[in-house]
């Protein structure tokens, strides 16, 4: 077995904090949430029927939202749910676009019966006129409950492809990676078998920055080479949600047996001063292979 080491060795501490928190983000395509009292199973964002893969889109696409076993709406004694969808459409610095106060407005009256409430369906196009000379736009979807005061707000930062030739990520198999009950891990195009979490507060490569550990096991599909020769970035959030800036590298290590190519892969990301709130904060690290197809996309709540 070989193994390829670009880090330090540490103590662990495990963290308790749970994923299910209010305001946070989602792997994949990087939506931002606030759950004021819907929810769903999961939320996926489809083009041409096979899931988004990151937040890069082609103009004169039709995107689909799907909230998946929806929860939080008042039900009527036939236990129909009265289901809307406000979606707004800006550019980057916040100026409209586009407002259309409800997507499911063919549904508006006659509700939702239980066996078409299984998967919440919203769908929109953002076309050439719209965005014009804009490469990158944000859409912002309510869903809100007709009968009672609940929603979901969700916000989508979206980059226009505008290059020639480049690939939409898009995949029909995604799946979620076992992980602790504070973190969320999206995989597709490999299979890994689990994410295991720590805290490092011992690197002397930045000895002033506290890490978060993620420790990949038994990655599958890919190689040691194909870890190397991907992209890997990090985005790191205060407890207001405002996205931090950290100026420290990530580390990593990269090992495993090369005639099998199982692959173990561990990341360090730096979040945090030592000195500052230990709690508080929301971490996504994201690997993509050279190709773009295959993805490994991470969220965890300290």
């Amino acid at each position: 077995m070989i193994r390829l080491l670009i880090l330090s060795a540490c103590g662990f501490l495990w963290i308790n904090t749970c994923i299910a928190q209010n305001v946070g983000i989602l792997p994949l395509t990087g939506i931002t949430y606030h759950k004021e009292g819907i929810w769903a199973k999961s939320i996926d964002v489809k083009i041409d029927g096979s899931q988004l893969l990151s937040n890069k889109i082609p103009v004169n696409k039709e995107i689909e939202v799907v909230l998946q076993q929806p929860t939080g709406f008042t039900a009527d004694k036939k236990k129909i749910s009265y289901a809307a969808a406000e979606f707004i459409l800006t550019t980057a610095k916040g100026d409209l676009i586009l407002n259309t106060p409800n997507l499911l407005l063919k549904n508006e009256t006659t509700g939702f019966a239980p066996k078409d409430f299984k998967a919440l369906s919203m769908k929109f196009a953002i076309t050439a006129d719209l965005v014009k000379s804009n490469s990158a736009v944000i859409v912002k979807l309510r869903v809100f409950d007709l009968k009672g005061t609940n929603q979901l707000r969700l916000e989508f930062p979206i980059n226009i492809i505008v290059k020639q030739g480049e690939v939409l990520q898009i995949s029909k198999i995604v799946k979620a990676l076992k992980s602790p009950p504070n973190a969320m891990a999206m995989v597709s195009g490999v299979k890994a078998n689990t994410l295991y979490l720590s805290l490092d507060t011992n690197i002397k490569v930045d000895p002033k920055m506290a890490y978060l550990t993620l420790d990949i096991a038994g990655i599958t599909g890919t190689s040691l080479g194909g870890i190397f020769e991907g992209k890997e970035n990090f985005w790191v959030y205060d407890a207001d949600f405002k996205e931090v800036k950290i100026n420290a590298i990530l580390l990593k290590q990269v090992g495993g047996a090369m005639e099998d190519n199982v692959v173990d892969y561990t990341l360090k990301v730096p979040f945090r001063l030592k000195k500052a709130n230990p709690k508080g904060y929301t971490v996504r690290f994201r690997w993509e292979s050279a190709d773009k197809s295959q993805v490994i996309d991470v969220v965890v709540v300290i």
